[in-house]
């Protein structure tokens, strides 16, 4: 095994060796380290690949040609090589600037070329039958910004600021990996060739105002690297000439080196980081920077934090965190048992049981500034008036702090706690006791039918559904306007966000939120599946950015209707969040999460005429400081308790082989349809398991129990699982 390890490395062995790599491939890298520790907040990973990938050319294309040539056919290789390392440079750039379309666009752009491309070797589909590429549309919207950008970033302030040094960074670290990998090659002066390197380290780290420790580090490592390639050419030197010389000689080269340059690294750190110009500040005097320079300036001279404010809602009830999952376990375990006179009717919109409404997006979590009163309860009128429907709830679930109804409701035969917004919408009902009534009737009226507002009225207020995080992602709302195309409706632009998020898949493991950044960006470009509250999010965010109202709910699905009881059960699987859109005066549920019906939305049903059912009149609530500062305590210690929650939930054993065996399955040909649980999915892999049907048996019965009864695995348990499980994704292996 030793010697084929030893083997191993001798093959990948760089021609130049392995400290000269390695210490060249950490000076390059000292760029990326610089972006991250930047106060611009620029992102390490193009700078990382710059790096490393124009390092890897640089010792490739450095290397002497093994043959002469023509000088012909040596300038034409020059030129192409160029040319095509700029365009690598610039395509770094610009896929760092966001101006590139998301990897869901262009698959399903490729998913739609695809017929198109098999008609026409048939020769049965022409040019004029192509479909439209939306990505093409994606980067003409994005390029010709990111250049007027660039253009003007010297008086854009720290925005403009932040593309002066990523733009400049990234070509410098590209160019001056490239050139340092190139003099490693060909044997060069390195510390003249790496003066590039460091001059982008430079422009990284003091225009953007990190702490400068990447610039020293990046000095010693050059030293380093030019002292051992000195000492490795003046060996080989030796051996040419047939010198007699000891090997000590290069050792105490090496050591004195190295004691050089951790005394460079010493005073370097000693010394202040920033000096006066006297010289600059009497020429600038007089003059007013633009604000990008000024930014720039400010990093140089004084490093500052930016501070950012969070607006949080005033509701008491907790916030709706994206990266958590609204399904509780076990998700078979009937929650709502809802009895009708009789079943919903088709209607061109999904039909929910309706928890709360969130109408405040900060780029993590959803939540509302609804104000509390009473909800007095009413007598439920027989018989009802047209367009109304009763539903009688048994509620089942452990936690009834919420009442569940059809949107929107109307009237409640007990007594609750309403939460209003400001235009007086009903966001929740809740139990005035922390338990609520095991048993009550809720009269609603559906969202479609609810009459548009009056012609001669004032229109209503809806800046509250159109609010986004200040300096909202540019590329978030380019997607959208590519997305939606020129559809000159509202309705039209909604069904076509709904229509791009449904193609993109539903996932039970999501990464964890960004620490600085948008979730919902980080849905649509990075992670392109999630749970439904990353659906509802992206379409009432999208929605948002085009003018269109949109808020978030949560609540159930229908769940299935049980004909003997003439009741729906509703499960823990029903959870859901979904959004709604203020179109033509009303709001409309709509359903991006692909794992959902949609409503048969070409039905021409006859709709009942609106109804006017007078909302009950709310009561002026009790104020004071001591009710406020009860409120903002409630909710920070709900949101401390989800963070605590959230960081108690690590990933377990039985997810990474849920998800290894979902992988394997998958490569044999057996993918993991979107609503089966683990047993049904087991039954499904049965046939391609062979020999190992009982270990497979076994390791859904394990991950079954401890998916669904809430309790860990013990040691020789988990120990069964890992085995058993390797078993079986062999074989699965082997039947590819």
């Amino acid at each position: 095994m030793d010697q084929l390890l030893f083997n191993l490395l001798r093959r990948v062995r760089p021609r130049v060796g392995w400290p000269q790599f390695v210490l060249g491939l950490a000076a390059v890298l000292c760029a990326a380290t610089a972006a991250t520790g930047s106060k611009l907040g620029l992102p390490s990973e193009p700078f990382f690949w710059g790096a490393a990938l124009g390092f890897g050319l640089g010792l490739r294309l450095g290397r002497p040609p093994a043959a002469a040539r023509r000088p012909a056919i040596v300038a034409l290789r020059v030129a192409l090589a160029g040319a095509l390392l700029i365009a690598a440079g610039a395509l770094l750039i610009i896929a760092a600037a966001d101006t590139l379309p998301p990897i869901g666009l262009v698959s399903q752009d490729l998913g739609a070329l695809a017929p198109w491309l098999r008609a026409a070797l048939r020769r049965t589909a022409g040019w004029a039958d192509r479909p439209e590429l939306r990505s093409w549309r994606y980067l003409a919207t994005t390029l010709p910004r990111f250049w007027a950008n660039l253009i003007a970033a010297p008086s854009a302030g720290e925005p403009g600021a932040r593309l002066i040094v990523l733009a400049g960074g990234l070509a410098g670290t590209w160019a001056s990996a490239l050139a340092l990998g190139a003099a490693l090659a060909r044997g060069r002066n390195l510390f003249a060739w790496g003066l590039p390197t460091l001059a982008t380290i430079g422009l990284i780290a003091i225009l953007g105002g990190s702490a400068g420790y990447e610039l020293i580090f990046g000095l010693a490592l050059l030293l380093l690297l030019t002292i051992v390639v000195g000492a490795r050419q003046r060996e080989r030197g030796w051996e040419r000439r047939g010198a007699d010389f000891s090997t000590e000689l290069i050792a105490d080269v090496l050591v004195w080196g190295a004691g050089v340059v951790a005394l460079v690294l010493v005073l370097a750190m000693l010394l202040p980081t920033s000096v006066s110009n006297p010289l600059a500040d009497l020429l600038w005097r007089d003059i007013e920077v633009p604000s990008g320079i000024a930014v720039l300036q400010r990093n140089i001279q004084r490093p500052q934090t930016k501070q950012t404010t969070v607006d949080v809602g005033l509701s008491t009830l907790p916030v709706l965190e994206l990266g958590l999952s609204l399904e509780q376990p076990p998700p078979g375990q009937v929650i709502l048992r809802i009895r009708l006179a009789e079943p919903l009717p088709p209607a061109p919109a999904p039909r929910y049981w309706r928890a709360r409404v969130l109408n405040l997006y900060n780029g993590r979590y959803w939540t509302t500034n609804a104000r509390i009163s009473q909800f007095d309860s009413i007598e439920i009128p027989d018989p009802l008036p047209s367009g109304l429907i009763v539903q009688e709830i048994e509620d089942l679930r452990r936690d009834r702090t919420l009442v569940v109804g059809l949107a929107d409701v109307f009237g409640l035969d007990t007594d609750a706690r309403a939460e209003r917004l400001a235009d007086g919408a009903l966001v929740a009902l809740t139990a005035p006791s922390a338990n609520g009534p095991a048993r009550y009737r809720v009269l609603s009226r559906p969202q479609e039918l609810a009459p548009p507002p009056r012609p001669d009225g004032a229109p209503p207020d809806l800046s509250m559904y159109l609010g986004l995080p200040r300096g909202y992602s540019q590329r978030v709302r380019d997607l959208t306007r590519v997305v939606a195309g020129d559809q000159p409706r509202a309705y039209d632009q909604a069904l076509a966000i709904e229509a791009y998020l449904r193609e993109l898949p539903y996932a039970y493991q999501v990464q964890p939120l960004p620490a600085a950044g948008d979730a919902v960006e980080q849905f649509l470009f990075d992670m392109r599946a999630g749970y439904c509250t990353y659906y509802a999010s992206a379409m009432a965010v999208m929605a948002r950015s085009l003018g269109i109202p949109a808020r978030v709910a949560v609540g159930y699905a229908t769940g299935n209707y049980d004909q003997a009881s003439r009741a729906y059960l509703v499960r823990e699987a029903d959870a859901h969040a979904w959004p709604e859109l203020y179109i033509d005066g009303r709001w409309l549920p709509f359903e991006p999460t692909p794992i959902r019906t949609l409503p048969a939305r070409g039905a021409t049903e006859e709709i009942p005429t609106p109804v006017s059912a007078p909302a009950p009149a709310e009561q002026p609530s009790a104020s004071g400081p001591l009710i406020w500062a009860g409120v903002l305590a409630a909710v920070a210690l709900l949101v401390l308790l989800g963070i605590w929650r959230a960081r108690l939930r690590p990933r377990t054993l039985v997810s990474e082989i849920l998800q290894r065996l979902e992988r394997g399955g998958r490569r044999a040909g057996v993918p993991w349809p979107p609503s089966a649980t683990i047993r049904e999915y087991g039954a499904l892999l049965r046939p391609h398991a062979g020999g190992e049907s009982d270990s497979l048996a076994e390791v859904v019965d394990l991950a079954g129990q401890a998916r669904y009864s809430g309790r860990e695995l013990r040691g020789d348990q988990e120990g069964r699982l890992r085995t058993l499980a390797e078993r079986v994704l062999a074989r699965l292996a082997r039947r590819r």
